[in-house]
């Protein structure tokens, strides 16, 4: 039998000295972002009951959940989602009342089976925030507002993605189609495959909608394109209406160089129920923030609040932090110092002294006996100077 115990599982990966560096960078200039606007954090169980993402309209299928069982042979899982546990949260413990909202925040993984070798992680550091209690413009603009300035934290060249399920479903269902024909030809839309949806076999006039969807992305000239083609579709018009008035208020506030109109978001649409988003900075070939509005999560566990958030990868985040060498200026210098052991009280001294100086200099103790091999550990871990006392 082949042990296993030099390995770790597929999907997973050790993260190891430096990279952890811009893991945790990530993870603390979201925090600022968050905390500044004055969002409250939450963490949740790593592992919690199945039944608690068994619902309708999932946006985790069962098949990607980690599965295990308790001392009573009852089903858990490990976490494969943040937003649902916090619904859990949010309406068995705070249960806002309707003069109050919710703004929260967390950083913390996920972990989701993934069987399509796509090289996609297993476990993945998320963080993320979630507005709960209010719906409406005003609620969508701080919400957008927070993606952007999550992105903007990081110092790269970004674009923020903004769509509307509406805009689909209000075509979609308008087509005479069996659902599962309506599932492959959203699969086909958010993966932009042009190329299957003209093979689709379809009324050239009534689908010729269909077919455009997934090059409705750009600014204004997008809306304007939409209403030629839905334009006996009020629905579809009522959304086209929201998204220009949003993307106007966006635009004149001055973020319209890094927002995209984009109607071909259309993943998980029997989950999101009006506005979503997608985020991508440079170097980066997948979105690392999406998220949208999910206003019928919540009435799953009692409490019917509208909802919306979004999840950054902090994985990827921290990939393209990495490739394009950020913050590495802002690391400390850092010395090593070689000492007798009969000198040990002076070496402390001495570091005590520089931490007055500059208390982000990073001073290490030697461990070897020779000046020679001090020296060479420094050479090798890109230490900057060697002390000697």
């Amino acid at each position: 039998m082949k042990r296993y115990n030099k390995n770790i599982p597929d999907g997973t990966a050790d993260i190891i000295f430096d990279k952890t560096f811009y893991i945790k960078k990530a993870a603390d200039i979201f925090t600022k972002v968050y905390e500044d606007l004055n969002y409250r954090e939450i963490i949740t169980p790593t592992i919690e009951y199945y039944d608690v993402f068994n619902f309708i309209s999932q946006p985790i299928p069962q098949e990607m959940m980690y599965k295990l069982t308790d001392n009573s042979g009852r089903l858990l899982v490990l976490r494969p989602d943040n937003t649902t546990p916090i619904s859990r949260v949010v309406s068995t413990k705070l249960k806002p009342d309707k003069h109050d909202y919710l703004k929260i925040y967390y950083n913390q993984n996920v972990f989701r089976i993934n069987t399509d070798y796509s090289g996609k992680k297993s476990e993945i550091i998320q963080s993320g925030i979630e507005i709960i209690g209010v719906n409406g413009m005003k609620t969508d603009i701080h919400y957008i507002e927070t993606a952007l300035k999550v992105l903007k934290s990081t110092g790269l060249n970004f674009k923020l993605e903004i769509g509307h399920v509406g805009f689909y479903k209000s075509i979609i269902n308008s087509l005479n189609l069996k659902s599962e024909e309506k599932e492959v030809i959203r699969l086909y839309i958010e993966s932009k495959n042009t190329g299957e949806i003209n093979n689709l076999n379809i009324n050239e006039n009534e689908y010729e909608i269909i077919r455009m969807i997934p090059q409705l992305f750009g600014g204004y000239e997008v809306i304007e394109k939409a209403r030629g083609l839905a334009e006996n579709n009020r629905e579809a018009q009522n959304v086209l209406d929201y998204l220009y008035k949003l993307y106007t208020i966006l635009d004149n506030s001055g973020y319209g160089e890094h927002i995209i109109i984009d109607l071909g978001i259309v993943h998980e649409i029997d989950y999101y129920t009006g506005l979503v988003i997608s985020g991508y900075v440079d170097g980066i070939g997948e979105n690392v923030l999406a998220g949208g509005r999910y206003d019928n999560l919540i009435a799953n566990f009692g409490l019917d609040l509208p909802a919306v958030g979004f999840a950054v990868n902090i994985n990827l985040i921290a990939k393209a932090l990495e490739n394009a060498h950020c913050f590495q200026e802002s690391m400390p210098i850092s010395e090593i110092v070689h000492y007798s052991a009969e000198n040990y009280d002076m070496a402390l001294n001495y570091i005590n002294g520089m931490k007055k100086i500059d208390k982000y200099i990073k001073i290490e103790l030697s461990c070897f006996e020779t000046l020679k091999e001090t020296e060479e550990y420094a050479a090798k871990n890109g230490i900057e100077r060697v002390v000697t006392i």
